[in-house]
């Protein structure tokens, strides 16, 4: 089918032909006045992302120039890190012929299943790829970027996770009996300040960020208690992931 739409090329709205392939000759569709309703549904939904104007934006351009700077600016600095790390390692190779207004369900799940054939990914890797495509369809919808009314019209949240996914492994915590042995070990070879950092976490259950973050200061040895109060990501300050974490006590 060939019809003519809007595309941004060089920051401008540029109007060119376009023509795309509806289906194969088959018992359904044997001739061209078989396929109205292929047409119409197409058409349908060129018609609906012309009134978004953006929304011709080429993907790549708008998640690298609309989308990741929106997250730097709001989320912190590890969640941006690792948003943008899931975007350039599976997503962006994948993605450099569409627009913003291409994306189906369908589009999303083959995209998914390309990354589990290459790398062999888990179930849980495979949700968090998903998860990243909806974060930009769900902001691309709430600016009126992306043709969409509801949560449903996200193309993301009903795309399928690979069946080839494989099942993530079990996690398995530490005993208290393998804190002492490992606490014990270290005490053996005078790492003082490993063995501190691992009774920390072990025994006050903090993140390892917020381990980073802690000062003596703020530690009330009469309580046994010290106040959680910033969370350090490489040489970047922030708050604590949840406000629970006012206290921790040790045990």
């Amino acid at each position: 089918m060939r019809y003519r739409d809007n595309f941004l090329i060089d920051g401008k709205i540029v109007r060119k032909e376009k023509c795309v392939f509806l289906t194969k000759v088959c018992d359904e569709y044997r001739c061209a006045s078989e396929l109205d309703d292929l047409v119409a549904d197409k058409l349908g939904g060129v018609q609906q992302a012309s009134r978004c104007p953006q929304s011709s934006t080429p993907f790549i351009d708008y998640v690298d120039n609309t989308w990741l700077p929106f997250v730097e600016r709001s989320k912190k600095p590890s969640t941006y890190a690792g948003y943008r790390s899931y975007w350039l390692r599976f997503i962006k190779p994948r993605v450099e012929r569409y627009a913003l207004r291409d994306f189906t369900v369908a589009i999303v799940s083959s995209l998914l299943e390309d990354v589990a054939k290459m790398y062999r990914v888990n179930e849980a890797t495979a949700g968090k790829i998903r998860s990243v495509l909806s974060a930009i369809f769900t902001y691309a919808m709430g600016k009126g970027h992306f043709p969409g009314k509801s949560a449903a019209d996200n193309p993301a949240s009903c795309a399928l996770i690979p069946e080839g996914a494989s099942k993530p492994k079990e996690t398995v915590g530490a005993t208290r009996e393998d804190v002492k042995a490992i606490l014990a070990r270290l005490d053996a070879q005078a790492l003082t300040l490993e063995r501190a950092a691992v009774a920390l976490i072990a025994y006050t259950g903090v993140r390892p960020g917020e381990a980073r973050g802690l000062r003596w200061e703020e530690w009330n040895r009469a309580a046994a208690q010290i106040k959680v109060t910033r969370s350090l990501w490489h040489a970047v300050e922030g708050t604590t992931k949840t406000q629970q974490r006012a206290i921790a006590s040790f045990p």
